[in-house]
């Protein structure tokens, strides 16, 4: 008898892995198209929102698997990934540049978070990275953490950098570092000088023996940031020293990040170190507004006239050079002038406050002298009104009290 054999039917819980390079596209239950391919045996997938889309993203994916140029991204783990991104995809201000830097390299690199493949990547994983950073992620090894400010940047740098993942490289298809909650940040406490201390302060500015301790001086009266005043040249001077043009500020930047952007010229200084990852540069102001024009005052030309003056008889006086320079001539760096800046609040017998302090002080005489709101921002290089509205309504008020005291003396 002749028997015919069959063949045995696969078990329906087996299933038979594709080799590299096919796939094809469904319609999810959000909506949401799903092309799905497998590359070195396991299931992967990109998303669109349409049909078109979907297929079009798949059709990429699958020539690099056929060209050997794909890479799955989706298994990098989160610090390189970050690395990877901030080296590659991002183009913001050389300053912030230097933060992210910091954020990625100390902060990610020595963190669990880190380690962590971006497709395993969950909220809680975040949630505990920011709680600790929070109870005690001073680099400095001080107690405490890190400020809000600080903690809501570093999370929104990781947002934007997740964002590419799933929408641009198509690595991950949702963002898990959405629903995280940072600690509210407060609005900063504005110090002022009062006029009291305000004359102390001139006059050690005024008969300090080192000239530069004038930019104190001229500060109180102009309002400027510490990197505005460092940038100022003879060159920015109208006619008479009437007006000044902020066009540049100086400040230390990353080499690495600076040396090939054409807007930022390097100030080499003479006897100081060349090596080293950061250096002087001259470079745009952080906004748009901060290029500006600003009209002198009787104080203001006081000061700048001394400067000269002092120049030309030291012989290191250039019609190009820097307002601010020590006896090498080399343009004072915002973080070295600090020094001399106490030195001038211990002559005032002035408890120290931060710098910004004289920007604050002018900002709040401008109001007591009825500033409008407009132009006290034009003057400030403020990108937006309600900025100096924010910060200076502690002053705002006390201008409105004193002009609504008039009505009580008028109807006197």
């Amino acid at each position: 008898m002749k028997t015919t054999k069959t063949k045995a039917k696969p078990s329906a819980n087996k299933t038979k892995r594709s080799r590299n390079g096919t796939g094809h596209v469904r319609l999810r239950a959000d909506g949401r198209w799903e092309g799905q391919y497998y590359f070195e045996g396991e299931r992967k997938s990109c998303y669109g929102q349409t049909e078109e889309e979907c297929q079009g993203k798949l059709n990429v994916v699958l020539g690099k698997i056929y060209r050997g140029s794909y890479m799955d991204g989706s298994m990098m783990p989160f610090y390189t990934y970050m690395h990877f991104w901030h080296e590659k995809y991002i183009l913001v201000r050389l300053a912030t540049h230097t933060n992210y830097e910091i954020y990625i390299e100390k902060h990610i690199y020595h963190s669990k978070l880190g380690s962590i493949p971006l497709k395993k990547l969950c909220l809680e994983d975040f949630i505990d990275f920011f709680r600790e950073k929070e109870l005690s992620g001073r680099l400095d090894k001080k107690p405490g953490g890190l400020a809000p400010k600080t903690l809501r940047n570093m999370r929104n740098m990781m947002s934007e950098a997740l964002a590419r993942a799933v929408n641009r490289l198509q690595w991950l298809d949702r963002n898990p570092i959405e629903g995280l909650k940072t600690p509210k940040v407060s609005p900063p406490q504005i110090q002022v000088y009062s006029k009291s201390h305000q004359t102390c302060i001139e006059q050690a500015a005024l008969y300090h023996e080192d000239k530069n301790a004038l930019m104190v001086l001229i500060d109180l009266y102009t309002g400027l940031r510490i990197g505005e005043l460092c940038g100022l040249s003879w060159l920015d001077f109208g006619p008479g020293k009437e007006y000044f043009k902020i066009r540049r500020i100086l400040e230390r930047l990353s080499k690495k990040w600076a040396e090939n952007r054409s807007e930022y010229q390097r100030i080499f200084m003479v006897g100081g170190k060349e090596e080293g990852a950061t250096a002087l540069y001259l470079g745009p102001p952080k906004t748009e507004s901060g290029k500006r024009v600003v009209y002198t005052n009787d104080q203001a030309v006081l000061g700048f006239n001394r400067i000269e003056t002092y120049q030309k008889k030291m012989g290191f006086y250039r019609p190009d050079g820097f307002l601010f320079v020590n006896q090498n001539g080399n343009p004072y760096e915002p973080r070295a002038y600090n020094k001399l800046y106490r030195d001038v609040l211990q002559r005032a017998g002035v408890d120290y406050r931060k710098f910004h302090t004289l920007r604050h002080t002018f900002a709040t005489r401008a109001f007591e002298l009825a500033f409008d709101i407009p132009t006290l921002a034009e003057i400030l290089g403020h990108a937006q009104k309600t900025t100096t509205e924010n910060m200076y309504g502690h002053s705002l008020d006390d201008t409105k009290k004193s002009a609504m005291a008039r009505f009580n003396r008028s109807a006197g």
